[in-house]
């Protein structure tokens, strides 16, 4: 008995633990990523680089834009990370009893950048970009921050997820399984509860 309840501990504790991982790792993301824009703006002006000819340097940047720097205007910028947050958190809750590592480390890694960059803009306006990469003859140059590299990341983990959960429905059910039909399946019975299969 005392080993069942031991056993039965374990399992919840473990459960409790893993789910635990996207959101901690959210936070990670958030609070580093602050801490680094916090330590650009403190010590160098708006412009300025260190060191000065490196092509990897450390380059103080303001973007009014999004991610690295694509031009929008300011509502899209506020809009568009906060229906992405939604997306990612609307797949991590459809998906979370699966119990993925993929799932909570891209999840906690895109919610945690998204909304890093996303804070910046509410509270100054714009982000703050930082790490600059130049090309070898001078003439591109590509600036971003912490909080960018975890959305890339955190997208590629969570595409990574949903290709080998479509992989393994597929494997499952047969190559002839369409993964995508249950979803149409149920949007066609609400708009059509008439509708046969």
């Amino acid at each position: 008995m005392r080993r069942l309840a031991a056993v039965r501990d374990s399992n919840t504790l473990g459960l409790w633990n893993h789910v635990q991982t996207a959101p901690v790792l959210g936070i990670v993301a958030l609070v580093l990523d602050q801490l680094t824009k916090l330590l650009v703006r403190e010590t160098l002006m708006t412009g300025e680089s260190i060191p000065h000819d490196a092509c990897v340097r450390i380059t103080h940047v303001v973007n009014p834009g999004i991610l690295f720097g694509a031009p929008a205007s300011p509502l899209v910028s506020l809009l568009l990370p906060l229906a992405m947050i939604l997306v990612a958190l609307g797949l991590y809750w459809r998906f979370h009893r699966t119990e993925s590592t993929l799932l909570n480390v891209g999840t906690g890694l895109f919610v945690g950048g998204t909304m890093g960059n996303l804070l910046d803009r509410i509270i100054y306006g714009h982000v703050t970009d930082f790490v600059e990469v130049v090309s070898s003859g001078g003439d591109v140059s590509t600036v971003f921050n912490l909080a960018d590299l975890c959305i890339i990341v955190g997208i590629i983990i969570l595409e990574a997820f949903l290709i080998r959960h479509i992989i393994r429905l597929i494997m499952q059910k047969g190559l002839r399984y369409n993964p995508m039909k249950p979803a149409v399946d149920r949007l066609i019975r609400r708009r059509h509860p008439r509708a046969k299969d």
